[in-house]
């Protein structure tokens, strides 16, 4: 079982399939929220979610965490490692804030932080990476934040309302 990683403002707890809320599916279904998420192109219901979460919990490759503010003990949405690449030393992060009014204070970027320094301490990773579509400035600048480097950008890799998105490839090593 996966430990609590406890930031200044935030907690990571291995997420359960109690975590599937109305709530929890509403931000999942919602527009403004799911944008920039693969999960965007269905809808989503308390069961799907709990699947979701029981699918990603039962991996022994994903690390699958809600985030939790310190300040009022609210769900504000999730963060996951993985899948994790054992045999290369390398995870992919995901991350979700659904609580609109839990955007742009900084939650993100500690979240990265503490998932970061897990992966990299505690499972020996050598490499971390993230896809960001490039209109998301808010997780280009939380991953920046936290010294993620841009790799790649993908071209037209992401289709949108608009058409097409680019994607940004971030990566950062371990010590």
């Amino acid at each position: 079982m996966t430990s609590t990683l406890t930031g200044e403002k935030i907690i990571l707890r291995p997420i359960t399939v109690e975590d599937a809320t109305e709530e929890y599916v509403g931000w999942l279904n919602d527009p403004e929220v799911n944008q920039f998420l693969e999960s965007r192109f269905q809808t989503h219901t308390l069961e799907t979610l709990r699947q979701y979460i029981t699918d990603r919990n039962a991996d022994p490759n994903t690390y699958f965490f809600a985030m939790v503010r310190k300040d009022n003990g609210k769900t504000i949405g999730s963060i996951k490692l993985g899948p994790v690449a054992i045999n290369h030393e390398r995870g992919e992060i995901g991350i979700m804030i659904g609580d609109k009014d839990s955007w742009g204070q900084g939650f993100a970027s500690e979240a990265i932080k503490l998932i970061s320094d897990f992966g990299f301490n505690s499972l020996n990773l050598h490499k971390i990476i993230a896809g960001v579509y490039a209109e998301n400035t808010g997780s280009r600048k939380a991953f920046l934040k936290n010294g993620f480097t841009e790799e790649a950008i993908f071209k037209q890799h992401t289709r949108s309302g608009a058409g097409y998105m680019d994607e940004i490839r971030f990566a950062k090593f371990g010590g």
